[in-house]
């Protein structure tokens, strides 16, 4: 039975109303996409919210930002210790039974198969530097460059050994830091296999984005914007559209 988690530190305050929560949502994979998807099925449920840590205590003598930073960080990925123990409990391996939506009872084995989170969230689940992919080792200056050969993926059995032998050097070298990262913790799992595309960040504010910016820079340079916010502001209504009545390139949501 696959597990999905998604998350996202944006959409959530703490009660004093700054922003300090991160909430963790879970459904399982053999929902179909289409009824996961509608907020009206209600098919990811909350089951934590983790906490985001202050960024710098410059005021406390002794107490250097770095270590805080190290601290804060080794602090979430306890509770993502906690939070993930009961996929590395041994029934996992032999199986829960369990009562399916038909009333059946079936053998389940809970696997977590995909978080689906953005870039930073990525960096921060995976302990690795904000400029570092968490599937490869590609080079910094190589991010998002093509390239025919590939690279190789990230060997996280190499980088418990490096964090076992307190080898930090080794780890900086691979955009790693120096933190006992709670994924390692689940068996037969891959961190990078977690990484997944999803609709919001890599269609819509990734590959949608950049092709209607560069649509815009291409109308512009021909003189045929104003044909296009013509076309754009006559668009018929439909469910979940709403006619609109700004020209696309002043449109911010």
């Amino acid at each position: 039975m696959p597990i999905l988690l998604a998350s996202d530190e944006t959409h959530l305050t703490n009660f004093s109303g700054d922003k300090k929560l991160w909430p963790v949502y879970m459904s399982i994979g053999n929902i179909r996409s289409s009824i996961r998807n509608m907020h009206t099925m209600h098919a990811w449920i909350p089951i934590a919210l983790l906490p985001v840590g202050p960024k710098r205590v410059n005021q406390i003598p002794g107490y250097s930002v770095e270590m805080q930073k190290q601290q804060a960080l080794q602090t979430v990925y306890e509770v993502f210790a906690h939070l993930l123990k009961p996929l590395s409990d041994a029934r996992c391996q032999t199986g829960y039974e369990m009562i399916c939506a038909d009333g059946n009872v079936r053998l389940c084995f809970p696997k977590l198969f995909c978080w689906l989170i953005d870039y930073m969230e990525n960096a921060t689940i995976h302990a690795i530097a904000s400029n570092r992919c968490p599937v490869c080792i590609v080079p910094v200056e190589k991010l998002g460059e093509y390239s025919e050969t590939g690279y190789l993926r990230r060997s996280h059995a190499d980088y418990i050994t490096a964090h076992r032998e307190s080898d930090a050097l080794s780890q900086n070298e691979q955009g790693m830091k120096n933190i006992n990262n709670a994924l390692w913790s689940l068996p037969e799992l891959n961190p990078p296999d977690l990484v997944q595309a999803d609709i919001l960040h890599n269609i819509l504010l990734g590959v949608g984005k950049h092709m209607m910016d560069w649509i815009q820079d291409f109308l512009a340079h021909h003189k045929q914007i104003n044909a296009f916010d013509y076309v754009w502001r006559r668009l018929p209504p439909y469910p979940g559209f709403s006619i609109p009545t700004k020209p696309y390139r002043v449109v911010l949501q």
